[in-house]
């Protein structure tokens, strides 16, 4: 007797939820499918292109590339004759699909901490836990915006905070989430822009820098630590942003920033760290390409070339800048220089309308760029930034089927037919009427008639013969068969006669019924397009004749070529020493190699050498500021803590800052860049050289003692910042000695555990947790150590002492109190502890703490023995340190010898440079100032102006460049008006508008880039 089986509820419901027909719930066709794309000419990678081959596609795959054509049976076939298949194109910056929204906690007043939830960092822009794969969620009609230009494929992030967390490698195929990830952990993205955070710190570029640099330390610390079986009683607490960046060194980070200084900066911040990147760019690369090109970083750039400059009026004009005009002229060209100087890169439409993208990238191609860098930039290198060049980029068994399809060459004329994604098929033009597009002629007995027909916005059409046009009626198409009417009784055929047609790729054939229900057969041929030359089809638009100079900097009186070491001998010169030999009246100097070679009467000049007649004029040192703010980009204060250490103002030197040049033709020629004194200890100082037109960092000055900003007084202790600033301390001038001790007290601390792990025998520091860096306390450690000089503002006496006192009690030495201007009162203790002063000729009572300034301080103080020289302060006035320092002979007869040395060999002192620049001395380095007059005079102009044997500023050239600068921007205007409207279209560049820096300037870096500055 057979048994029957009588399935439970609970049994039914287990085979209904089984894996088997899980699988097949809605009777999906597993059948393997294959389709060839026959007779197409097909570009395999960047440069390989076989012609008259099919693409074999299985599934969603690319099975073969058959070069004969030997389809196999089962194949299904689609006929490509005379179209061209592309790999599918990758966008490898996007943030396509990222379905997520940060929530921003409403604030009031200053934030110096945020929550912590679940492991997060301290700081609110580092996100780099988030694993942006968990949010993807496809969109089909975002996606469009890209699939129709040909992209197949992107790399996504949250693009918010510094560190933005890791990307994800998607199809833009219409699948659902599961099906469209190609990588899940693509690199971590990364900005300057500390986007919604709510926290103040970081609030400027340096700030910025600082935080990451500090990142990469702490990641790097933590997960070698994380691990340890400490015997000490330090326990690593759990941090799932530093873990996420455990494997740094195999990730790439991909860096967006908004200007070519940024984008340099971001590469020397991940070389500093032996990391990889990829660096967004911003359309102005070709200005500074030696300067990328030596670092092993790729770039994705976008099109964002920008609009004509609004010059409708003079006063519209007046605002334009000779730099935009420029970039205006040449940002088409970038592509083309960038891939000249075969620096790797991939293309982008972030940050524009997606229907400029073709337009503006078929305009780089006229500009030299070549298609097969084009097809790389879109395709292959594309990919590997991607990190899915194992998949995609290429047309080659085993990669996803992701096509682009083109009737004609996309880079040239071609348009985009149709679009495969993942094996499907998106017809962008039915390829059946695409048949449609081709003119035919079309023999009726003895008579020729020219047939076209347009598709938008509904069929139409004509006959043509001769000059006579006939329109056509009641057209209709369905795959391949035309049919229409037409009175064709002008051409002899009486009444209205009805079409028949069969289209195909070799021609067009049909059958006419005339008036009398009479069938004639006829035949036809397609039109051929007449045949252009290649110059013809490349031709570069009307700016292709660039009429713009290329300076460094790129900017009015940017030089095209770096100065050359000069070999000269000035003669019959009044020389003003600095030295103990003084001023030197009818004497010689010989400079060659950069260095000062003689000084005497009389001299020979050697063979090789220029001479200059210098008679009734004088020659001194390079001028020296020990206290600017000069040639900075993205804020001059980092005031958001009491203490920013770590902090440099060597990262954000901006070497474009016409103030550069405008001091060369002051006489200056070295100044120390301090931060500003919005916090008690402020950032790392910088001495650079005013080497106009070289690098940022060629412009430090090396060997330069570090020195760090102190600042003490009414600007740090925040108790007149407004209501909104009474939570962080100091409050009060008291106070602002408690903060000091405290940071010297930790920094020895933090030394002392250094030191105690490093003695520990390795067995021992395995076990141990290691000391964890930290940049701020480390810069606080080298003070107390005197191996970072400390520049301190200060003003009133009693703060004054205090330092003194303070750092006697540290056993360091206060090096240069800046401003001071009570240190008359106190000269006596400055003089007997070693300090320094520097200080202004005459400014007085501009706000409380300064009410008993003299302007015989200067005096006062070298008199009792502190050396003493005088600043600027000032973005204007440094180039008339001359008159400032002159203004002690006046005040309290200070003699011209000393007030000269107040500019040069005293701030040379204070900055440890001495031995290199300050004085005129045979072997120092040639820093000299050719003058038509006495240096001191208000009628005193530089002729020249040398740094290392370099003349970097020349008068007589410089009425040169005058004319020629006023003679480039006219010429630019006159091409703007006399350009089409399609030239002039573009982004608008929304211009940086930072202010000229100050001591106390406080700015916002990271308001101002929501607008795109930085």
């Amino acid at each position: 007797m057979r048994k029957h089986t009588i399935k439970t509820p609970l049994a039914l419901f287990s085979l209904l939820c089984s894996p088997a027909l899980l699988a097949n719930e809605q009777l999906t066709d597993n059948t393997p499918r294959l389709t060839a794309l026959s007779h197409a000419t097909l570009m395999l990678s960047p440069g390989e292109v076989v012609e008259n081959a099919t693409l074999l596609i299985e599934n969603n795959k690319i099975k073969a590339i058959v070069k004969n054509n030997d389809v196999p049976e089962d194949a299904y076939i689609i006929d490509l004759s005379g179209h061209t298949v592309y790999p599918g194109f990758i966008d490898p910056f996007t943030d396509y699909a990222i379905e997520y929204e940060r929530e921003v906690e409403s604030t009031s007043g200053p934030v110096y901490e945020i929550k912590r939830i679940g492991g997060n960092a301290s700081n609110g822009a580092i996100h780099s836990e988030m694993q942006w794969f968990n949010y993807v969620y496809p969109d089909k009609e975002q996606a469009k915006k890209w699939i129709d230009n040909g992209f197949t494929s992107v790399q996504s992030s949250y693009l918010d905070g510094i560190f933005r967390g890791q990307g994800v490698a998607l199809s833009l195929a219409d699948k659902k989430a599961n099906d469209i990830i190609y990588k899940a952990q693509t690199n971590q993205f990364m900005a300057f822009n500390k986007g919604s955070s709510i926290q103040d710190y970081p609030q400027s570029l340096m700030g910025s820098m600082a935080l990451i640099r500090q990142t990469f330390s702490d990641a790097k610390w933590y997960n070698e630590n994380k691990n340890k079986k400490s015997i000490s009683s330090n326990i690593v607490e759990f941090n799932i942003a530093f873990e996420r960046l455990a494997d740094a060194k195999k990730q790439t980070f991909i860096f967006e920033t908004k200007n070519l200084n940024n984008q340099l900066r971001a590469a020397k911040l991940l070389n500093e760290h032996e990391y990889n990147g990829s660096l967004i760019g911003n359309g102005s690369e070709y200005t500074r390409l030696n300067e990328l090109k030596s670092y092993p970083f790729s770039l994705i750039l976008p099109l964002n070339y920008p609009a004509a400059p609004d010059i409708t009026d003079g006063d519209s004009e007046r605002e334009v800048s000779l730099s935009s005009l420029r970039h205006w002229e040449r940002a088409p060209s970038n592509l083309a220089m960038v891939a000249d100087a075969e620096i790797p890169f991939a293309l982008t439409q972030h940050g524009i309308d997606a229907d400029k993208f073709w337009p503006r990238l078929k305009l780089a191609v006229t500009r030299g760029l070549s298609q097969e860098a084009a097809l790389a930039a879109l395709t292959t290198d594309a990919a590997e930034i991607s990190g899915v060049e194992h998949i995609a980029g290429k047309l080659k068994s085993g990669y996803m089927a992701d096509l682009v399809i083109t009737d004609g060459n996309i880079f040239k004329d071609g348009k985009i037919v149709s679009m495969w994604l993942q094996g499907k098929e998106q017809q962008v033009v039915n390829r059946d009427r695409s048949l449609l597009d081709t003119p035919y002629q079309i023999q009726i007995g003895e008579l020729n008639f020219d047939l076209a027909i347009e598709q938008s916005p509904k069929l139409s059409g004509t006959l043509s013969s001769g000059e006579q046009d006939i329109s056509l009626a009641n057209l209709d198409y369905q795959s391949g068969r035309l049919t229409f009417s037409a009175n064709l009784s002008e051409a002899g055929i009486e009444g209205v006669s009805r079409f028949t047609l069969w289209l195909d790729k070799q021609g067009v054939r049909g059958r006419l019924l005339n008036a009398n229900n009479q069938t004639l057969p006829f035949g036809g041929i397609k039109l051929e397009p007449i045949a252009t030359s290649d110059a013809a089809n490349d031709k570069a638009l009307e700016n292709v004749n660039l009429i713009s100079k290329q300076t460094s900097p790129n900017v009015a009186y940017g030089l095209s070529a770096q100065p050359k070491l000069d070999k000269v001998h000035i003669k019959n010169a009044t020389i003003w020493t600095s030295d103990k030999s003084g001023v030197l009246a009818n004497s010689d100097l010989i400079i060659s190699k950069g260095k000062i070679e003689e000084i005497g009467q009389d001299l020979k000049t050697p063979s090789g050498y220029s001479a200059i007649d210098a008679t009734g004029k004088h020659v001194t040192a390079g001028i020296i500021d020990e206290h600017s703010h000069i040639a900075l980009n993205g804020g001059t204060n980092e005031g958001t803590d009491a203490i920013t250490s770590e902090v440099r103002i060597g990262d954000v030197i901006n070497p474009d800052d016409i103030a550069i040049y405008r001091s060369l033709a002051g006489g200056v020629t070295t100044a120390q860049l301090l931060h500003g004194s919005a916090n008690p200890i402020g950032g790392q100082a910088q001495t650079i050289q005013l080497k106009w037109g070289d690098t940022a960092e060629q412009m430090k000055f090396e060997g330069a003692p570090a020195s760090i900003k102190f600042a003490l007084g009414e600007n740090v202790k925040q108790s007149n910042w407004g209501d909104d600033y009474t939570r962080r301390f100091p409050q009060s001038r008291i106070g602002v000695k408690s903060l000091f001790s405290e940071a010297f007290n930790e920094a020895l601390a933090y030394r002392k555990a250094q030191v105690n792990y490093k003695k520990m025998r390795s067995s021992e520091r395995r076990r141990t947790v290691a000391p964890q860096y930290n940049y701020r306390l480390e810069a606080i450690a080298e003070v107390l150590e005197q191996t970072r000089d400390v520049h301190i503002h200060s003003y009133v006496q009693s703060e004054i002492l205090m330092f003194l006192r303070l750092a006697e009690a540290y056993n360091f030495k206060a090096g240069t109190f800046t401003h001071i201007l009570e240190g008359y009162k106190v000269a006596d203790e400055m003089a007997k502890h070693g300090a320094y002063a520097s200080t202004f000729s005459d400014w007085w009572a501009y706000k409380f703490e300064v009410y008993d300034a003299i302007p015989q301080n200067t005096c006062l103080m070298q008199d009792k023995g502190v050396l003493t020289s005088i600043n600027s302060d000032d973005y204007e006035m440094q180039r008339r340190l001359n008159q400032e320092a002159a203004k002690s002979m006046m005040y309290c007869g200070m003699s011209a010898e000393d007030a000269w040395k107040m500019i040069t060999i005293n701030p040379a002192i204070q900055l440890g440079i001495a031995d290199k620049v300050g004085s005129l001395v045979e072997g120092k380095q040639a820093d000299i100032v050719l003058w038509d007059n006495q240096p001191l005079s208000v009628y005193a102009k530089v002729d020249s102006t040398w740094i290392s044997g370099r003349r970097y500023f020349d008068r007589e050239q410089d009425k040169i460049a005058q004319i020629e600068v006023a003679k480039e921007r006219a010429a630019l205007i006159q091409k703007v008006l006399l350009s089409d409207d399609a030239h002039k279209q573009g982004e608008t560049p929304i211009d940086l508008t930072e202010p000229e820096w100050h001591c106390d300037t406080h700015f916002n870096a990271w308001q101002q880039s929501a607008t795109g500055a930085l």
